[in-house]
């Protein structure tokens, strides 16, 4: 059985037993730039690299077709902030790491008795920086070490050791 498309644990395929399209797959690429006045009053723009690139798309679930609507949007919604490569026939497209940022769920179908029968979801996934990641760690860890200091007390031999005697 072979997948359309992955992303981390989520495939799309369409197969016998089960199926799970992908479609409306768009990017965007873009560059990070800004424009100044110079002196001469001509605007002159600076090129400071790229955007992060996002990529979305859609699918489709649906219970007649093979798949629990309501355990794929628990899924999603689990991945939600993870971050893999995404693969489309088996090639990477796009960069390293695409990370989960969005999940839209809408065209949601339910039987007389309350069961999903059918849901659509919009995907939207960003290119993984990890340099914003570590970053936002480092200062976390930081001010864990802050706080840290600043509950600290003297131990009891310490304060022992400091006690004037009359």
């Amino acid at each position: 059985m072979g997948y359309t498309a992955q992303w981390g644990n989520k495939g799309f395929l369409i197969s016998p037993s089960k199926i799970v399209p992908i479609s409306n797959i768009s990017t965007s690429l873009k560059l990070k730039s800004n424009s100044e006045n110079d002196t001469s009053g001509t605007p002159t723009i600076n090129t400071r690299g790229r955007e992060l690139q996002t990529i979305s798309f859609d699918t489709q679930y649906l219970a007649a077709a093979g798949v629990d609507p309501r355990g794929q949007i628990a899924e999603w919604e689990a991945e939600l902030g993870n971050a893999y490569p995404l693969y489309i026939g088996g090639k990477r497209f796009g960069p390293p790491k695409m990370m989960l940022k969005s999940v839209d769920i809408s065209d949601m179908q339910l039987t007389p008795n309350g069961a999903m029968i059918s849901v659509s979801i919009a995907i939207t996934l960003e290119e993984y920086d990890e340099s914003n990641t570590s970053a936002l760690a480092s200062d976390k860890n930081a001010s864990d070490s802050k706080a840290q200091a600043m509950s600290a007390t003297a131990s009891s031999s310490d304060r022992a050791s400091k006690k004037t005697t009359k």
